[in-house]
């Protein structure tokens, strides 16, 4: 699993919360929307309710009308309808694309509440074209022509009660033809809601569905999330405990290496005080010169660790070509470095790195290659190379000096660590120069052999 962790760059890491974000943005998007459906279909549902207890009241009141003949029961008869007919109005409203006013006139009309008006126009407009609805719709229509034939029927009757036409057989036939429609609108009312009511649980399951997935979604991307930051911090710790450690070190070496020169030179100057040839003082001066180089070069390497570990990385445009001429330039008064010649063999010399960083790699490569040259050799010789390769830079940098044994090759990388035959150096310069490759994600790894010369190869991103 840590390996899978591991590869987590921060861009995945935005890509995890990025995930977390949409996941909950769709939640509340299909969670707005399926309160919208729902809502509009309870209003449709409620609506209906009202339809049907309009219908029954005004058949009622038309059926006290042919009895009584009292056109009190005929004016409630037309009170009633007038909820049927507002809903009426509604769906031929919606279906021609009518003005708003009138279809929100017919709602009210239709005794549904002014709060879900904008609901039921909105279904109706979304999903007017969706099987649910288009069913609805079909048998809303099939219940209006019922509705207007039950009001041409009240009107023919009427006309006959007030012209006093109307007869038994006549009576008869309009009562039968009302419990018809009544019969015929209950059972188009009851499919209308049935219609609704299962698009509603369709909606809820898939509601219930969509919520556990993107629930999932998001409890999946925080706990990634999360299990990455929890393996930073483990990683940060191990750096961390590494440092300490690499510190404690550090601190104990350096200590030791900062003040053995003192006591040489120490020494020395109390032998040279004391000492009246001339020329065994001079021999003394030399030896204190070489102190004072060693302890140079040590300095230069404890502020070359110190950049690295404590500065940023930061990139810019860099000249290869320059660079290596700069570096070269600096080692020329080296002891031997006029009897090495110096080749270069550079293709596409611009390169965007951290150039102090590569110049700490450089410097720390070419004195050790002018350092531990090898003397018994005629032609001495050391070549740079720089070229592309799989999306790397590689640059290689080859000596015939004196080489390393290949049981050294490892752990010439280590802090202070120094080969039993050469004991020239500090044992800083390699392990600076690995971790300044690090820091550039970048690999460093070295071909030698004793007596023959090395060859340290770099790769850095392109």
């Amino acid at each position: 699993m840590h390996p899978k962790i591991s590869s987590i760059t921060p861009r995945n890491v935005i890509v995890l919360i990025g995930i977390i974000f949409l996941a909950s943005a769709v939640l509340i998007v299909i969670n707005y929307y399926t309160i919208l459906i729902t809502s509009g279909v309870r209003a449709y549902i409620n609506g209906e309710s009202q339809y049907s207890k309009g219908q029954k009241d005004a058949s009622r009141n038309l059926l006290l009308y042919l009895d009584t003949h009292d056109t009190l029961y005929f004016n409630r008869f037309r009170k009633e309808l007038s909820v049927n007919i507002g809903d009426s109005i509604v769906r031929v409203g919606l279906t021609t694309g009518a003005d708003e006013s009138i279809v929100r006139a017919g709602l009210t009309a239709g005794r549904n509440h002014p709060d879900d008006h904008s609901d039921m126009i909105w279904l109706f407009k979304n999903f007017g074209n969706i099987s649910f609805m288009k069913r609805a719709i079909a048998l809303w229509k099939e219940a209006d022509y019922i509705i207007l034939q039950e009001y041409r029927l009240a009107e023919e009757a009427h006309r006959k009660i007030l012209q006093g036409q109307l007869t038994a057989a006549d009576k008869a036939e309009y009562v039968t033809k009302i419990t018809e429609f009544t019969t015929g609108l209950t059972i188009r009312e009851r499919e209308f809601s049935g219609v609704l009511g299962a698009a509603a649980r369709t909606v809820n399951d898939w509601l219930f569905i969509t919520n556990v997935v993107m629930t999932l979604l998001i409890i999946g991307s925080a706990s990634g999330y999360a299990m990455v930051m929890i393996h930073r911090l483990r990683e940060k710790n191990a750096d961390l405990s590494r440092t300490n450690h690499e510190l404690d070190k550090f601190v104990y070496s350096a200590s030791h290496d900062l003040r053995a020169p003192i006591s040489s030179l120490s020494g020395l100057i109390e032998i040279a005080m004391v000492e009246g040839d001339v020329t065994q003082i001079k021999s003394y001066l030399a030896l204190m010169k070489t102190t004072l180089g060693k302890q140079d070069e040590f300095i230069r390497e404890i502020i070359d660790f110190s950049r690295n570990k404590r500065t940023v990385v930061h990139r810019k445009e860099v000249n290869l070509d320059t660079l290596f001429d700069q570096v070269v330039a600096r080692h020329q008064y080296m002891p031997g470095a006029h009897d090495i010649a110096i080749r270069k063999e550079i293709t596409d010399p611009v390169l965007w790195v951290d150039s102090l960083r590569l110049e700490i790699v450089m410097n720390n490569i070419i004195s050790n290659a002018i350092k531990y040259h090898d003397k018994s050799k005629e032609e001495k010789y050391i070549l740079i190379k720089s070229y592309r390769k799989n999306g790397m830079r590689v640059i290689e940098i080859a000596d015939n000096g004196q080489g390393i044994l290949k049981e050294y090759h490892e752990k010439i990388f280590d802090m202070f660590f120094v080969t039993p035959n050469n004991q020239k150096g500090s044992g800083l310069g390699l392990y600076i120069t690995k971790e300044t490759i690090t820091r550039l994600k970048g690999t460093i790894r070295v071909e030698s052999e004793s007596r023959t010369g090395s060859n340290f190869i770099i790769n850095i991103p392109a």
